[in-house]
């Protein structure tokens, strides 16, 4: 029975990070409020605190940065382009390998990965998806510290 309860915890971290990457934002809130349950789930009172103001300052911060890679983004007015290539991309990597997944996207949906412009826009046009999969990281990792 602890098997499947890990797996079942593993599944909802996985959707954490998910609703972070494709929700942005408020993914981020969402996210901080599914881990918050699990942590109000997993500890008493007094280690409920102790874990939830590093979560609650960590989805700050990450909304945070969220809002200023993306203003700073979208400024530079590429992140159509790689959201489109980037959506092709992980929806093909999920039900086949990672390089033919990057072939299909390219011929199928004809969106580059990577756009024909100066090195500073494309480095700002992935600072928003980069900061996302930080964070998508950071919350299944301190979701599975979270419940040791």
């Amino acid at each position: 029975m602890a098997f499947v309860r890990l797996i079942l915890l593993e599944e909802v971290l996985l959707l954490t990070s998910g609703m972070i990457f494709f929700g942005g934002i408020w993914g981020t809130v969402a996210a901080t409020v599914v881990l918050s349950g699990i942590n109000f789930f997993s500890h008493d009172l007094a280690q409920f605190w102790r874990w939830e103001i590093p979560l609650l300052l960590g989805g700050l911060v990450g909304m945070l940065l969220l809002l200023i890679a993306g203003r700073i983004a979208k400024k530079s007015q590429i992140v159509t382009g790689l959201v489109g290539g980037l959506l092709s991309l992980v929806l093909f990597g999920a039900f086949i390998t990672p390089v033919v997944a990057i072939i299909l996207s390219a011929l199928v949906i004809g969106t580059g990965i990577i756009p024909q412009n100066k090195k500073s826009q494309v480095l700002w046009g992935f600072a928003p998806t980069i900061v996302r999969l930080i964070l998508g990281l950071g919350w299944i990792i301190y979701g599975n510290i979270l419940t040791l």
